[in-house]
């Protein structure tokens, strides 16, 4: 079996080749970084002055790699082998219109081809013929003092891609790192630019920032640049003062939930829900009595949800699970203080699926009341809840629970088409098997079904004869 090639045999190649075509190459940008900060990196980019979309096919043939695929209008061509990805592309300066983040583009020196990136720690360079690195902006001391700092102007940085101040706030989150002065007024300032990018490109850069360790520094530094009022306004509107009574602030407790559920998964989507998980309740906000509610705030912010991951275009599936996880964030709450009978439990277990355990995170996470005690007794009567589900689950295997009587066996017994009194019909006989009424045998379902078919299905009525005289 053929042995995966490493990063620096890669290198090692390119370099060879280019030391062949006597052609002056430069490792650049996000591997650099990366190594200084000894982090792992499959993204390498090589620049040179020359043409790199000859280069990249000559090489590809003389090392029997695949072909390269080519953007030309960039001058760039990507080789992908072993999960390892290589740019080469032709050194460039760009300029921007006022309406787009598609800039024209002409050949340029390693020097304009650095300055033109977004931040100082992604313009280091380093000569891979000769081993010189190049460090025109002082980017290895902008990582050692863990800065993100712009190598120009940060107004002419942002205002021609303001993409860059999400992806500045995405390096600050991931990498731990500030944002320096000017740069973070830059962002303040070109914000209202975002308008030009579409929302492909933040729902990327949204999703990397929830990937972090610790998330919540992504949505504060969002707050503070006015990028969250813009490009996610419901869950800026948590930050609205709840009139004068007495209310745990929204925002911050948002933010923690999601620190809170970021420690123990790395899901995505799950985080995204422990964001979005209480932006009805600016909605549904209401005072009776004195006492500040919610009602039905987690219905509401389904819905709103919803319509946010449209725009973010965030698949079906995962809108569907972002969505439940919301509408359900208090069930496991409510039946902790109620003590369910195990009937209650198996029913909750089958309604949630595969999706208790991500409920289950959630749930805890959002416990964030500054009395300890308190949160630990809820802590304790969740983990007691979560034990009984574990214990019942294992023993009937309700997550993985499928009637033993389909829709079609429904539809042949009872005698009607395919439609909603079928569905209907599986949901009453998997509730009766819940509750241990009926065993979930093919055999015990039918009979049960042929006995009862009238509570099911109405039978036709005979009209009386007509009578002619």
């Amino acid at each position: 079996m053929k042995e995966k090639i490493t990063t620096q045999e890669l290198l090692g190649k390119i370099t060879v080749f280019a030391k062949k075509k006597r052609i002056m190459v430069y490792l650049v940008g996000g591997y650099i970084r990366d190594t200084l900060l000894r982090r792992k990196s499959k993204d390498i980019d090589i620049v040179m002055e020359t043409d790199a979309l000859s280069f990249a096919r000559e090489f590809a043939r003389e090392y029997r790699m695949p072909p390269p695929v080519f953007y030309g209008r960039f001058g760039t061509a990507m080789i992908e082998i072993d999960g390892l990805k290589v740019e080469f592309a032709t050194a460039r300066k760009e300029s921007y219109p006022e309406d787009s983040r598609k800039p024209s583009v002409e050949r340029a020196s390693i020097y304009e081809d650095c300055q033109r990136r977004d931040f100082t720690i992604n313009t280091i360079a380093k000569n891979l013929l000769t081993g010189e690195v190049l460090d025109f902006f002082d980017g290895r001391q902008d990582i050692k003092r863990k800065i993100i700092r712009t190598p120009v102007a940060p107004d002419r940085t942002f205002y021609d891609d303001p993409l860059r101040i999400l992806r500045g706030i995405r390096f600050a989150t991931r990498l731990g790192f500030e944002i320096e002065k000017n740069t973070l007024e830059g962002m303040k300032k070109n914000v209202s630019r975002l308008s030009i990018v579409s929302r492909e490109r933040i729902s990327e850069e949204i999703i990397k920032i929830l990937e972090a360790t610790v998330p919540s520094r992504g949505f504060y530094l969002m707050d503070e640049t006015g990028v969250l009022d813009r490009v996610m306004p419901e869950v800026a509107r948590l930050k609205e003062r709840q009139g004068e009574q007495q209310c745990k602030e929204l925002l911050p407790h948002t933010l923690k939930v999601l620190d809170n559920a970021s420690k123990h998964t790395k899901d995505v989507y799950l985080r995204m829900a422990s964001l979005l998980h209480d932006i009805g309740k600016p909605r549904t906000f209401r005072v009776e009595n004195g006492k500040v509610s919610f009602h039905r705030h987690e219905f509401v912010g389904e819905r709103m949800a919803y319509k946010m991951l449209n725009w973010f275009n965030i698949p079906d599936e995962k809108k569907k699970f972002i969505g439940r996880m919301i509408r359900f964030h208090l069930r496991p709450h409510l039946l902790a203080k109620e003590n369910p009978t195990d009937n209650a439990l198996r029913r909750f277990i089958r309604e949630m699926g595969k999706d208790i355990r991500p409920l289950f995170i959630l749930a805890k996470s959002d416990l964030t009341s500054h009395n300890p005690g308190r949160v630990q007794r809820a802590l304790e009567k969740l983990d007691v809840l979560e034990a009984r589900v574990k214990e019942i689950n294992r023993k009937d295997k309700l997550t993985s629970f499928k009637l033993s009587l389909d829709g079609y066996a429904i539809m042949e017994i009872l005698g009607v088409p395919p439609g909603r009194i079928v569905g209907k019909v599986k949901e009453t006989l998997e509730g009766l098997v819940m509750d241990g009424v009926l065993r979930n045998k093919k055999r015990e379902l039918s009979r049960y079904l042929k006995e009862h078919k009238g509570e099911f299905v109405e039978e036709p009525s005979h009209p009386a004869p007509l009578n002619f005289l």
